[in-house]
């Protein structure tokens, strides 16, 4: 599949703090994953994009609490919902169209997202690489230019890392 877009995960390699997302597709994107803890048992991601927040998630006793993205508030439990296989995780997005992340079998630090049954529009493989902007630790390819998709796109794609990450 060939994709139009292609955009790099640096900073540190946690899905939840300190990743930071940069490159351009129509114009020039930069995403920030950072997470304070507010208490023992609460902790808050915000997601900003060129240095304005743009999301948050409230997470509770470690688990998966609530999304805000922009003016909506979602369970985070439903941007990870069960998808068509144990491998896959699925998520409805503001315009209600529904999209699932598949990992990849041969990779599985790598994941596919699927809009529809069989349309891939969208892989992140993680791959450590020099980039025209520093060390990378992942790239998300990608084939639609969508603001909104895009930040839904990678707040799923760091839950399912997260996810994964800590079993």
């Amino acid at each position: 599949m060939a994709y139009s877009y292609e955009i790099f995960f640096t900073g540190r390699d946690d899905p939840r703090n300190g990743c930071i997302v940069i490159g351009e597709d129509t114009k020039p994107v930069f995403f920030e994953f950072e997470t304070q803890y507010l208490s023992p048992s609460s902790a808050r991601t915000t997601v900003s994009s060129n240095r304005n927040p743009v999301a948050a998630l409230d997470w509770l006793n470690g688990s998966l609490g609530v999304a805000t993205i922009g003016d909506r508030e979602i369970p985070m439990a439903h941007l990870v919902q069960q998808g068509s296989s144990t491998s896959a995780r699925r998520f409805t997005s503001a315009d209600g169209r529904q999209y699932e992340w598949r990992k990849c079998h041969t990779d599985p630090g790598s994941y596919e997202l699927y809009s529809g049954p069989n349309t891939i529009i969208a892989k992140f493989q993680k791959l450590s690489q020099a980039t025209p902007i520093g060390p990378s630790h992942g790239t998300l390819q990608y084939s639609f230019s969508h603001d909104l998709l895009l930040l839904e796109v990678l707040i799923t794609l760091n839950l399912n890392r997260w996810l994964d990450w800590t079993g």
